[in-house]
């Protein structure tokens, strides 16, 4: 896991498929039409969504295929960390979503708090408990997933 200003990009990701995809990132903004958006020829794509944080949320995942960059536009959300020894398969790992989804065994060992200019990267070995609220109540946000191919990490 990564968790770090967007401005410091480069000292975690080296070659032109990264100075591409965050140079790409400067043409995404709140105006943004929700969707996926597509660049499968370069090993990397963007999902652009919108949802209310929650006081209990109930997705817990990883990928196998995918790194997730993920940044918000606006907003602000907690996002909780397991090791692979807190959780518990849920959901099978299906290939064509890309996703195994679990419940949890153990408290976190990291939260964090995403907010527009940081970015949270999460690799295969990562569950990660996106969508909760930060302080009394849901609060609306605007997110990137930016799904790049793990075979460019290795």
């Amino acid at each position: 896991m990564i968790y770090d200003r967007i401005d410091n990009w480069r000292t975690y990701f080296k070659g032109p498929v990264f100075e591409e995809v965050f140079q790409t990132l400067k043409d995404y903004n709140q105006n943004t039409a929700n969707g996926i958006y597509r660049y499968d020829d370069k090993g990397f794509y963007f999902k652009v969504m919108e949802y209310d944080t929650k006081e209990e949320a109930d997705i817990i995942e990883t990928h196998r295929k995918e790194v997730d960059i993920q940044i918000l536009l606006a907003g602000h959300e907690l996002i909780k960390m397991y090791g692979t020894e807190d959780v518990k398969t849920k959901k099978p790992y299906d290939e064509e979503s890309d996703c195994e989804f679990y419940d949890v065994n153990n408290d976190p060992y990291c939260e964090l708090i995403l907010k527009p200019e940081y970015m949270a990267v999460f690799f295969p070995e990562d569950p990660h408990h996106p969508q909760f609220q930060i302080g009394n109540g849901p609060e609306h946000l605007k997110k990137i997933v930016i799904k790049v191919n793990i075979d460019l990490f290795r």
